[in-house]
């Protein structure tokens, strides 16, 4: 049976929460971040949540694509209006994908962990990818959307040996109502901690969920390429880099893969 996203389910299960009330589904839309980012644009209140069996035209990091089949899998994206400053906003992917995480393993037992900056991984293989965009006006922020894109039932065939779902991870058929729904919700509990000013446990959680740290690794970049070891996260969103002349260098952009031998 096809596992349809409901809207009034969603509207349901999110009552009494800021995302409850302004639900904008799309059987097929070319970026749920583009439509939110209108939105924005347009003025929307934030708690906006838009969300698509497919995306014609999804986006990744970097001006990537990424692919998006309608087949059971999530992609959405959420509009908020955070009173935050500008090197504030990578908490909020991080928060996203912390709830991510801590839905997917309470629904199928399964526990993603995070690579730096923003994509999800199944064991060895991309589970998602959060895609954060914002707007700073007069240096304060006046919008952020953050939208996820994540393999749950389903993983394209031609991304096999790269990606991969909770489904092929686990045999288990997730609710993608039920998924949706846990991941916003525990987002939106997280973002009023944030708000309040209380930044520093996600931080560390988000530290110890990823799973490059402590690693040697290669980052490419712009600026060229980094060879080291990964040694922590800042709390705007910065990789430090340990090279191997024993120098701390701040990464704020790049592809970091593992490096398997000297």
């Amino acid at each position: 049976m096809h596992d349809s996203l409901r809207p009034e389910v969603l509207s349901r299960d999110l009552a009494d929460t800021l995302f409850s009330s302004h639900i904008h589904y799309h059987p097929t839309i070319d970026s749920t971040n583009r439509f939110a980012r209108d939105l924005a644009l347009a003025g929307e209140a934030e708690g906006a949540l838009v969300v698509a069996e497919k995306q014609t035209q999804g986006r990744g990091r970097r001006g990537r694509s990424w692919l998006s089949p309608g087949k059971g899998n999530l992609f959405f994206s959420v509009l908020l209006r955070p009173d935050l400053t500008p090197q504030r906003v990578f908490s909020l992917t991080m928060i996203l994908a912390l709830a991510a995480m801590e839905a997917v393993k309470s629904l199928s037992g399964l526990l993603p962990r995070i690579k730096w900056p923003n994509d999800l991984y199944g064991g060895t293989k991309k589970l998602g990818g959060i895609l954060t965009e914002f707007c700073v006006t007069h240096g304060a922020v006046d919008w952020v959307v953050l939208g996820l894109g994540l393999n749950v039932n389903f993983c394209p065939e031609e991304l096999a040996g790269l990606a991969t779902s909770i489904l092929d991870e686990t045999g288990i058929k997730v609710s993608r109502n039920e998924l949706l729904v846990d991941i916003v919700k525990g987002m939106g509990t997280a973002y009023q901690e944030i708000l309040s000013g209380n930044f520093e446990p996600y931080y560390k959680r988000w530290n110890e969920a990823c799973f490059i740290l402590g690693k040697a690794v290669i980052i490419e970049s712009e600026r060229g390429r980094i060879y080291g070891k990964a040694f922590r996260i800042e709390p705007d969103g910065a990789l430090i880099v340990e090279t191997r002349e024993g120098e701390l260098r701040r990464v704020v952009a790049g592809d970091v893969s593992l490096r398997l031998s000297s």
